[in-house]
């Protein structure tokens, strides 16, 4: 619970990946704390991060390496030991669907948006909380096409703008 409050923005961290940790910098803070934006410093690229996939902050990349391979179980047990407590408080805050929090976007926005700033705007609002899924607009664009076809009133439609939709 502790190592939660350390990180802050413009720290350098280890994110956990499956069982590779990569280095990435904090960009800004989201979600009232529980994520974070990150940049990975290996590849450039933003992404949303939950706090529980980070590990402790670390100085700089060359002191880092060697010490990798001898002290890795100890930062291993440690998060294993804060990921479930992160987890069960976020269970009982207001969990919502990705397509819930699309509603919400586009009922607070007012104007057509696209899948990708649909997921964007519910994450930095902190509606919704990014998941082990890799490709999130296209899950909601499955989500709002199939809502679509199978119900008789549907929240969401396809709007004038090509690849937008908006509230019914």
């Amino acid at each position: 619970m502790g190592g939660k409050h350390e990180f802050k923005v413009g720290d350098t961290v280890l994110l956990k990946v499956g069982r590779n940790e990569v280095q990435v910098k904090i960009l800004k803070s989201m979600a009232e704390g529980n994520a974070f934006m990150v940049k990975s410093l290996a590849s450039g690229k933003d992404f949303i991060m939950p706090v529980s996939r980070l590990n402790v902050p670390t100085v700089s990349i060359k002191p880092f390496e060697p010490k990798q391979t001898a002290p890795r179980p100890a930062p291993v047990e440690t998060e294993m030991e804060d990921a479930p407590n992160p987890a069960q408080k976020s269970k009982p805050a207001r969990k919502m669907s990705l397509m819930d929090a699309a509603v919400a976007v586009l009922r607070e926005s007012g104007k057509p948006m696209n899948t990708r700033e649909m997921v964007k705007a519910a994450a930095e609002k902190g509606s919704w909380f990014p998941t082990a899924c890799r490709t999130p607009e296209q899950t909601l664009y499955g989500s709002i096409f199939r809502e679509i076809k199978t119900k008789e009133q549907p929240r969401i439609v396809k709007s004038d703008v090509r690849g937008k939709f908006q509230l019914r």
